[in-house]
């Protein structure tokens, strides 16, 4: 029970990053005229929380450290510190306890949260608080659970009831000592308690600064470490049934609100344990690193601004789909897949994972930058290179789409023929960018530029519009799908860069998990599948003209052999690269939709299809 947690949990300890180690004897000294009477192991808790508001002195400039805690008191340091909300469902109170009272709103609070007791029992306000009684409030109210690594005696404690309490205490460092003088029936002091909270604070912020195991514990609560941490709405899209398996166990460094909700993840582990899996980030993003440990794993809709790393023992083999990836770093042989609408600025493959590694390009994917020891590796790195070159802008940072050197077995003299042939001219690079209807793009500023002597330079670059789209503060704002093409004067240069900007519906696509890794073993079985469609409301509430392209690939990541034999309520038609379904009305998209239709299979294999929102069109 830790509804506090889940709502308010500790907000204040994070408006200062006042550090309590920093603290010193010196500095304490002026807070407070009886500050002497402090132990030294007290003071900078003391200071650390006089700073943030939690526990202060008295109106006469003491503090009174060895002054012991009444339950009313802990009742209003409780709100003062968790920032406890009222309830306003109830106003009962115990029978002991007085409207009147300057403690009664507090006991009221407290006891909505669950702590300290409930309204039909007394609740005994001037009681002093053991030691006992108060790591046992913490750990009930913060949901804390240890690992059983602290063992006390039943002598130990006074209540058996609270045994457990007071190990799990002793086990997130709440209380510190040899497990046998810990005197836990002693009443509580007041430099005991900023100590205790003190260590709480540090306990409850240790997943912003390390990687630490996850529990999923609801669709709303996880755990990390010993601690219960509800979620944002954000992150609350990602603990599904069907991730669950992927993300329990995994370790993780994540960034905390103000009131102690996972808000985004900054660091993701996948161990090796995790095999044959698929996880839909559901456009998480990874603010850090995502290494990957596992094998046959699927992972899409999510971005991650840090590095991929594959991490692993062994040769693995990983699909992104829909993916943004600043950077990736492939450590052990890879078969990559990379479909749907993934890019990846820069790729390296090490020296060691070379050999056996295989990289796949699906539908619109692109590397902007593939970086590897020898750039003539390449080709026989990615699969199907020569349809597939022109998604890769850079190797070694250097354009791709240079003239290539070509040895003829001589030297070079002016004009004569023999030796190496360089490009008569500067080569500029091309540039592909995939991008969201009615979201601003900021037209790059410079293009990079291969020179005859074979360096390479960046240009400033003035781009041209195609028609019926303006640039304005070198930024564009396109509102219909399609690609379009912008050409760029470069600085010095006669030869003009280009820049394709494909530009998707607003239209957000959800395929399920069963999906992908359809497996047929007889020949013309059929098989029903289904993808739900829904305008993206940031963008649009409503989307004319939608078509949907679904393009079928086998375990080879070639073009199936698949006929859609029922799509009701839609018209289909086959395009070559796949097969175009339009709604027989015409009518648009206004809310969520799950369209079906039956496939049949003309060839065994294992089948998964890729589901893109396009501009409709007309066939006669």
């Amino acid at each position: 029970m830790n509804k506090w947690l889940l709502r308010t949990t500790l907000g204040v300890f994070l408006l200062s990053q006042f550090h309590a180690t920093a603290v010193s004897a010196q500095v304490t000294e002026k807070l407070f005229s009886d500050i002497d009477q402090a132990s030294n192991w007290s003071l900078a808790s003391i200071a650390y929380l006089n700073e943030l508001g939690i526990t202060q002195g008295y109106d006469n400039g003491t503090y009174q450290p060895r002054k012991k805690i009444t339950r009313q008191e802990v009742a209003e340091l409780l709100v003062r510190a968790l920032q406890l909300p009222a309830n306003e469902s109830t106003s009962v109170l115990p029978p002991d306890v007085r409207a009147s009272s300057w403690s009664a709103n507090s006991i009221q609070r407290v006891q909505s949260q669950g702590l300290m007791g409930n309204p039909n029992e007394p609740f005994r306000p001037t009681d002093l608080v053991t030691r006992e009684e108060l790591l046992s409030i913490f750990v009930q109210a913060t949901g804390a659970q240890g690992k059983g690594t602290a063992v006390l005696s039943d002598r130990e404690v006074s209540d058996p009831v609270s045994k457990q309490s007071i190990e799990t205490s002793m086990e997130i460092g709440l209380l510190q000592g040899d497990g046998q003088k810990l005197a836990l029936d002693r009443p509580t002091e007041r430099q005991e308690i900023a100590v205790f909270l003190t260590r709480l604070i540090q306990a409850l912020e240790e997943p912003k600064t390390r990687e630490m195991e996850l529990t999923i514990i609801n669709e709303s609560t996880v755990r990390i470490g010993a601690f219960k941490y509800p979620v944002t709405d954000e992150i609350q899209k990602l603990l599904t049934a069907a991730n669950k398996q992927f993300l329990e166990g995994a370790t993780l460094k994540v960034a905390l609100t103000p009131d102690y909700k996972i808000q985004n993840i900054v660091d993701l582990t996948v161990p090796a344990s995790k095999k044959n899996l698929v996880f839909d980030g559901g456009d998480l993003h990874i603010t850090g690193n995502l290494i990957i440990l596992g094998d046959e794993l699927t992972i899409k809709n999510l971005s991650v601004d840090g590095q991929v790393l594959t991490n692993g023992n062994t040769k693995t083999s990983l699909v992104f789909e829909n993916a943004k990836i600043k950077g990736m770093e492939l450590n052990v042989a890879t078969k990559l897949t990379l479909t749907g609408t993934t890019s990846v600025d820069s790729l390296t493959v090490a020296q060691k994972a070379v050999k056996d590694s295989e990289i796949v390009l699906q539908q619109t994917s692109v590397i902007n930058d593939i970086i590897v020891p020898d750039k003539q590796l390449v080709p026989n790195l990615v699969k199907d290179y020569s349809g597939n070159q022109g998604k890769i802008q850079l190797i070694n940072g250097k354009p791709r789409d240079v003239q290539p050197t070509v040895s003829t077995g001589g030297t070079t003299t002016g004009g004569s023929s023999g030796g190496s042939v360089s490009p008569t001219g500067p080569v500029v690079s091309t540039i592909a960018k995939i991008q969201e209807v009615a979201e601003a793009y900021q037209l790059p500023t410079q293009v990079s530029v291969r020179m005859p002597d074979g360096s390479t330079v960046m240009k400033t670059v003035i781009w041209t519009a195609p028609k019926d789209v303006h640039i304005t503060n070198n930024e564009v704002l396109i509102n219909e799908p399609g690609i379009y093409l912008f050409t760029g004067q470069v600085e010095g240069i006669s030869e003009k860069s280009q820049l394709k900007l494909d530009v998707r519906l607003p239209l957000k696509l959800q395929v399920g998990s069963e999906n992908s890794g359809i497996v047929v073993t007889t020949p013309g079985v059929s098989k029903t599948v289904s993808f739900t469609s829904q305008p993206v409301p940031e963008i649009a509430t409503t989307v004319n003209h939608a078509s949907y392209l679904l393009e079928w690939t086998d375990e080879n990541g070639s073009s199936s052999d698949i006929e859609l034999i029922s799509t009701p309520g839609y018209t289909s038609y086959d395009v070559g690269n796949g097969w175009l379904i339009t709604k027989s009305d015409d009518a648009a998209v206004v809310s969520k939709e799950t369209i079906s239709f039956e496939v049949k299979f003309n060839a065994p294999g294992t089948y998964s299809v890729q589901i893109s929102a396009v501009k409709h069109k007309h066939f006669d």
